[in-house]
């Protein structure tokens, strides 16, 4: 769970890093930086929803297990 956490961070980190970084190329007049932090930003949201999917098919099999867990202990 740990390494879910700290993917999920470091993709928090690199979108946030790609719009603020982006925007400041773009402020320079230099159109090359905000189209490497685009390509950078459509990355980290499509790994990060990817990710995001991993980590509800985890938790929902976890859920499953807790429960059949707990029904076999009431019998």
């Amino acid at each position: 769970m740990v390494k879910h956490i700290v993917f999920s961070t470091i993709l928090n980190v690199l979108i946030i890093a790609s719009v603020a970084i982006g925007y400041w190329g773009f402020n320079l007049g230099n159109l090359f930086i905000p189209i490497l932090c685009a390509a950078a930003f459509g990355l980290s949201v499509f790994y990060k929803w990817k990710h995001l999917k991993v980590v509800r098919e985890e938790m929902k099999l976890k859920a499953e297990q807790n429960l059949k867990a707990k029904g076999n202990k009431k019998k």
